[in-house]
């Protein structure tokens, strides 16, 4: 009997379902792609901000992991929220052991309202033994920056690129300078693609006059759905950006924050 690809999610839990790992499973859903889940923490979040979270003990993180891979056949792993550097250790070590899987790790670093979700440690680790097992990693800007130690954003694709990272698709969806706030129409939203061949790629997406939350999980889960799905990366990026254009044409505010795309719009 056929049954739709599955997608894993290793990602914190969102209460208000806006991001996280409830956005992955809403995104697969909506793709038409099984999703299973890791959970690696418990956060305290609203659409405003993160106010606190657990980490869940990496023991039990490899079990979820360990058990899922086992029975069910995973075609792509999602990554989000780590939380902790014992967590990015052992989900190293299971990638590495499992390398058949393609990977796409969104290196979740500060929640759209600003709250930090990783730790120095978090960070250098995810540097060190994630980047070089990820198929593709979308950091958004201050990411990438964070991630590749350096301010030129010129630098930013080359470096990661250098550091393991197999391909890389910054994501140019951060807030806007004030000056840039003014102009209208605004500047649109421009996502770079570095593939591991060297090859460069510019996406200009429209940029909407509010801010998101859960958008970069919705992106990443996006495009890992797609290639799931048998797209090769650059039109899994293509068709997952397209996807989260329209969410976001057509997302709302569910509470008293930002925006959420709209992951159950027709497509």
């Amino acid at each position: 009997m056929h049954h739709p690809p599955t997608c894993m999610t290793i990602a914190g839990s969102d209460p208000g379902g806006g991001a996280g790992l409830q956005a992955d499973l809403t995104t697969f859903t909506r793709l038409g792609v099984h999703g299973a889940t890791a959970v690696t923490a418990i956060t305290v979040q609203d659409t405003r901000n993160v106010i606190d979270f657990d980490v869940l003990p990496a023991r039990r993180i490899a079990q979820q992991i360990e058990v899922t891979l086992a029975d069910l056949t995973v075609s792509v792993i999602k990554i989000g929220m780590l939380g902790s550097a014992e967590n990015v250790r052992i989900v190293a070590d299971i990638l590495a052991a499992h390398p058949h899987i393609p990977v796409v790790l969104d290196p979740v670093m500060v929640a759209g309202g600003g709250g930090a979700l990783a730790t120095e440690a978090v960070v250098d680790l995810t540097r060190e033994r994630l980047l070089p097992l990820a198929t593709l990693i979308t950091p958004n800007t201050p990411e990438a920056a964070r991630l590749s130690r350096h301010e030129e954003a010129a630098r930013w694709g080359d470096t990661l690129r250098e550091m393991g990272a197999r391909n890389v698709l910054i994501t140019g969806g951060h807030a806007l300078s004030d000056q840039e706030a003014r102009l209208q129409p605004p500047p649109p939203i421009v996502n770079e693609l570095h593939r591991e061949d060297g090859h460069m790629r510019r996406f200009e997406l429209p940029r909407l006059p509010f801010s998101f939350h859960g958008s970069g999980c919705t992106l990443a889960a996006a495009i890992a759905a797609f290639l799931a799905r048998g797209r090769d990366l650059e039109p899994a990026v293509i068709e997952g950006q397209g996807f989260m254009t329209d969410a976001t044409a057509n997302g709302y505010a569910p509470g008293k924050g930002q925006h959420v795309p709209n992951r159950l719009c027709p497509q």
